[in-house]
């Protein structure tokens, strides 16, 4: 960022330029963890460009900053939704913002979106034996109270985590398995804390996932679809994703898979009705080509034996599938998986 000036670029008779990190698979480079950096392939927009949409990509990261500066100025703080309606005139959407400013500014600046004054908004939620503290307020138990758990606000570097008896910390994809699973108390029979970013999770729910495996050093389990989404999903968690930019790694934890796996589904002694099972749409095709490389990079034998066996199949599966309460519950599924150690 620094020397740049559009003004003083102009009246020099330059056209002002931003070197922009590329966020794209080929500009992909993975840590020995498998974790996902991006590397030194550079893009350049001008003001006055040739290509309206650089010239246009430009003017939209200009914004952002001017926006940013007007909010660390005033000592403010908003969450990425606030922001976008705060520049809802030069954006199409909230995706456009969100790119604009976790790819581009993020990189330019060299900071993260918190210490920038803008946060994710409110998705997700922590459930089991935890304490959650909030700076000026009492700690609230998350074993008790509703099945809805403790909502994980967008700004949470002011909370205090503390352990009741946690012995685990179990993910789960989506918010319905979540509720489920708080209504069961789960943690009583597993001792465990719970945690949804209710699908792709959102910054904030990464950034609590990961202060608990650096604070607690408790084992991190995740229960996702039987479908690539699902698997993308958990490798989000895992390595991260490019359209986090420059901060892609700084939240990756070391989640192992508990499932849904392979043989949750078509073991012989499965009680999955075939009923349940879907085969893939176009949008799973998709994914899962784009999954493959993280895959084979990461070397895991486990990994590749069942996106490989998911591919042969060509069929996916809800988590729900599971919870057969006729033969079998999930919340018991669950358990025992974990107490055989049926993850990796």
């Amino acid at each position: 960022m620094r020397g740049i000036c559009p003004r003083r670029s102009i009246s020099n008779g330059q056209d002002p330029q931003l070197v922009l990190v590329k966020r794209s698979q080929k500009n992909v480079i993975r840590d020995s963890g498998g974790r996902l950096h991006l590397g030194r392939n550079k893009t350049v927009k001008k003001l006055f460009a040739r290509n309206a949409a650089g010239a246009g990509r430009f003017a939209k990261i200009w914004q952002v900053l001017a926006l940013i500066q007007r909010l660390l100025a005033e000592g403010k703080v908003v969450t990425q939704r606030e922001g976008y309606y705060t520049l809802v005139n030069h954006f199409k959407n909230q995706s456009e913002f969100n790119a604009t400013l976790q790819g581009d500014v993020v990189a330019l600046t060299g900071c993260t979106r918190a210490s920038l004054g803008v946060h994710a908004s409110s998705s997700g939620a922590i459930a089991g034996l935890v304490s959650w503290k909030m700076e000026g307020s009492d700690p609230i138990n998350c074993s008790t109270g509703t099945t809805a758990g403790i909502q994980i606000p967008g700004v949470t570097d002011k909370v205090t985590l503390t352990n009741l008896g946690a012995r685990y910390i179990l993910v789960v994809e989506k918010d319905a398995i979540f509720t489920y699973l708080c209504g069961q108390r789960i943690w009583d029979t597993l001792p465990c804390i719970l945690v949804t970013g209710c699908g792709y999770p959102p910054l904030s729910v990464r950034m609590v996932l990961k202060r608990l495996e650096d604070h607690l050093q408790l084992p991190i389990l995740g229960l996702f679809d039987y479908n690539p989404h699902g698997l993308r999903i958990l490798l989000t968690y895992k390595h991260g994703s490019t359209q986090m930019g420059t901060e892609a790694h700084a939240y990756a934890t070391d989640i192992k898979w508990l499932g849904v796996h392979h043989d949750d589904i078509f073991d012989s002694d499965s009680t999955v009705l075939q009923s349940s099972l879907q085969p893939w749409c176009l949008s799973d095709r998709r994914v899962f080509s784009g999954l493959t490389a993280a895959i084979e990079h990461m070397g895991d034998p486990l990994y590749m034996r069942e996106i490989r066996m998911m591919a042969e199949k060509n069929v996916k599966a809800e988590i729900e599938a599971l919870n057969n309460n006729g033969f079998d519950s999930l919340e018991n599924r669950i358990v025992r998986k974990v107490l055989r150690k049926g993850y990796f």
